[in-house]
């Protein structure tokens, strides 16, 4: 008979504390990431990759445009990116096509961009813009440490989202210093899929 009270006991704390978990839901990993985004970018694109030629002098303003292709679509890590580039001709007269495959995080929660290409560790970078994105569109700036020519340095890159023109802008500078941000390379993308023409009224 003495059982019956901690019995009792027992089942009044399971009771209240799956109350207080019900008022308190434990955040799930898709809640930190911003659906509206993902279903801006999700789609196939078309454009231009631009980048400064290293092979030219320290100063040099030569830059380099290859045609380019890129296939965003949701995954269960956050969003898959495929890129194909158009590299020019082998000398046997083949194709020389290259392909990127990386996969991305944009974190709402901890204003965290974090990025895996081509199967490498994860890369971590700050995040702006995230709260200011209407309908998943408008500008979002990242910052982080990164290398430029085997030197360390720090990496901005900037990405405007329109509804039908995706841009990403990467610019760097030598760590530790003031100097300003030097263009790095630039994709120009708009999306591959004509848009739908409004409907005549």
């Amino acid at each position: 008979m003495r059982l019956i009270p901690s019995i009792l006991l027992l089942v009044a704390f399971v009771l209240l504390r799956e109350t207080v978990g019900a008022q308190t839901p434990v955040a799930k990993p898709m809640d930190v990431r911003p659906v509206a985004l993902e279903t801006a970018l999700t789609g196939r694109w078309v454009g231009v990759l631009e980048y400064r030629d290293y092979s030219e002098p320290a100063g040099s303003t030569k830059r380099v445009q290859l045609p380019t292709w890129l296939e965003i679509q949701p995954a269960p890590e956050g969003m898959r990116l495929v890129y194909t580039y158009d590299d020019g001709i082998y000398p046997n007269g083949t194709a020389k096509i290259l392909e990127e495959r990386d996969v991305v995080v944009f974190d709402t929660a901890s204003k965290i961009y974090r990025a895996m290409e081509n199967g490498k560790p994860w890369e971590s970078y700050a995040v702006a813009g995230l709260d200011a994105l209407k309908d998943g569109r408008g500008e979002l700036v990242l910052t982080g440490p990164g290398t430029e020519n085997n030197k360390p340095a720090e990496m901005r890159t900037t990405w405007t989202i329109r509804r039908n023109l995706l841009t990403i802008l990467e610019e760097t500078r030598p760590a530790g210093t003031q100097e300003g941000f030097a263009f790095r390379h630039r994709y120009v993308f708009t999306r591959a899929e004509i848009p739908k023409a409004a409907a005549a009224r």
